[in-house]
């Protein structure tokens, strides 16, 4: 110990040696002369996962899809709204005389028609329509008894199946579907907030574990500077050779390196974190330090794999979509069996007529006009509503393919699709429980690292120190204290890493019992066959569009 206090001592009287080769310590980018002042966020891990909901772009743009499987509903249910008509037109037609009954060398006859109506298809597969048409005429045809005359006729028609079509149809089936598909949309929506969650609390202790492996790196540099300088004196008081130093020298010099890895990882990181908790490319943003006030601990974690496996299989996203899509398989089944049935549809139709107008009183056949009776609009309207002229049909219309292998085929299919998906989900639960099963382990796993790692920091530490207390006292070598000072180095990033990886590791097992990774509905489509008697179908989204990016 005496003898280190002389050589220090004899160095601070010679001063530095122009022999010595002295390496200059890289400038810490953190340090004013190396880079310009930059704005300071601190952040807790709540703020961020709060910055998260509000602002991250994977959510805004998942959020979407709800609001069009919405529309897409509405849409379909368009389908049974009340439709009105109308129609109006005007026409002159002119025609030559061809035979006797002509009614003059050449017809003219100008008309006038107002048509109004309403039709609605009924959720009962039946449809419903009511026509009003109206004709003003007027005409040099001597054969007519009324000119001008109004002719108006009111007609109710309503057809309904009974068999086919009417527990379920194309429509009706098409819109549980959709409806379907909304409820995966939320569920995909959910499983994107989720897994952005756990993404931005794993990428705040990516961070946190960058920023503690830079501090351990620059402690790690300052040793060996320190050791280098010690070395130096030596060789200025020629107490070593000047030899010996190089081995110093170089292990500065790879322990600048690590700082500046380590440096760029933590920009890294913090690039990671800004892309989760930001929704705008503002420089300004880019060039925010974050600075995460929040330390991570390594508390011992009770892991109840039985409850957790439960959970996961109840409410996870993937699960419940895979139960949805299931659900939508069923409603194709039940459409295919009631495509097998024979049509057998009720048509019942019921109308009136009424014709008014000025009254022409001729002689005989086409003769000269006797008696002009004035009528008008309103005689047609009254034959039309007393029901001077009624009309009704009533009856069925029945058919039924011989052999009906369309439809066969198609129930067949929808079977196969039913069936394959409740295949999926035994598949789902078995990945599910695996899942589940390795995030468990790895909790488990990654916290007694942290207790081993941590043994092996205070161990090398003690190594360190006595290494340091031998060298000054002569009795150990460059080698084996640059060593410790490596070792040591290397045990304080594997703990700080075993409780980043604690912490992400119990993140995850929170996720994995809410959440999968992947698409939920892991994309496709549903069809539903709209036609009897021809190939083809209506494709409807299943709402599933992939999973959230993970970082």
């Amino acid at each position: 110990m005496l003898r280190s206090i002389l050589v220090l001592a004899l160095a601070l009287l010679v001063g530095p040696s122009t022999g010595a080769q002295e390496r200059p310590l890289a400038p810490s980018p953190a340090s004013p002369s190396a880079d310009a002042p930059r704005p300071v966020l601190e952040l807790t891990l709540d703020e961020a996962v709060r910055r998260t909901l509000e602002n991250n772009v994977d959510i805004a743009v998942e959020r979407f899809n709800p609001e069009s499987s919405i529309l897409n509903v509405d849409e379909l249910k368009g389908f049974y709204e009340p439709v009105l008509t109308s129609q109006l037109t005007q026409n002159s037609a002119a025609r030559p005389r061809s035979n006797a009954f002509s009614g003059g060398q050449s017809v003219d006859t100008d008309a006038l028609n107002y048509n109004f109506g309403a039709f609605q298809n009924v959720p009962t597969g039946g449809d419903f329509r009511l026509d009003f048409t109206n004709r003003r005429s007027s005409t040099n045809s001597v054969f007519e008894s009324f000119n001008p005359s109004f002719n108006s006729n009111f007609n109710l028609s309503y057809s309904q199946p009974f068999l086919r079509n009417f527990r379920t149809d194309a429509r009706r089936t098409q819109i549980k579907v959709a409806k379907k598909s909304r409820e995966i949309s939320d569920v995909q929506f959910r499983q994107t907030v989720v897994n952005t969650v756990a993404s931005v609390k794993q990428s705040y202790y990516d961070l946190l574990y960058a920023i503690d492996n830079l501090e351990a790196q620059r402690k790690s540099l300052a040793l060996a500077s320190k050791f280098l300088e010690e070395n130096q004196i030596k060789v200025r008081v020629g107490t070593m050779a000047p030899l010996d130093v190089v081995q110093a020298e170089s292990e500065q010099a790879s322990r600048e390196e690590a700082v500046i890895v380590a440096e760029a990882a933590v920009a890294e990181a913090e690039d990671a974190l800004k892309r989760a908790i930001f929704n705008t490319n503002d420089p300004a943003m880019w060039e925010t330090r974050i600075v995460p006030v929040e330390r991570p601990t390594a508390e011992p974690f009770r892991v109840d794999l039985e409850a957790a496996i439960l959970a996961a299989l109840g409410k996870r996203t993937d699960m419940t979509a895979a139960r949805k899509r299931l659900e939508s398989s069923e409603y194709n089944v039940e459409y295919a069996r009631n495509q097998l049935l024979p049509t057998v549809d009720l048509i019942a139709a019921y109308g009136t007529t009424g014709i008014g107008g000025t009254f022409l009183e001729r002689e005989g056949f086409g003769g000269p006009i006797l008696r002009t009776v004035p009528g008008g609009f309103g005689d047609a309207l009254g034959d039309v509503f007393g029901r001077s002229f009624p009309t009704w049909t009533f009856g069925f219309n029945v058919a039924y393919p011989i052999f009906n292998r369309q439809a066969d085929a198609a129930e067949a299919r929808a079977r196969i699709s039913r069936d394959q998906s409740q295949a999926s989900i035994r598949r789902l639960e078995m990945q599910i429980t695996g899942e589940v099963r390795s995030a468990a382990r790895a909790v488990e796993t990654n916290y007694k690292r942290v207790e081993s790692t941590r043994a092996a920091r205070v161990l090398q530490e003690r190594r360190l120190d006595a290494e340091t207390k031998k060298f000054a006292a002569g009795m150990s070598t460059n080698f084996l204290v640059t060593q410790s000072q490596r070792d040591l180095a290397v045990a304080e990033v594997a703990e700080l890493r075993a409780i980043a990886d604690y912490r992400k590791s119990l993140v995850n097992f929170e996720r994995v019992q809410e959440a999968g990774i992947g698409g939920v509905g892991g994309g496709g489509t549903v069809t539903v066959s709209t036609g009897t008697g021809q190939a083809g179908g209506t494709s409807i989204p299943t709402g599933a569009t992939g999973g959230p990016q993970q970082r």
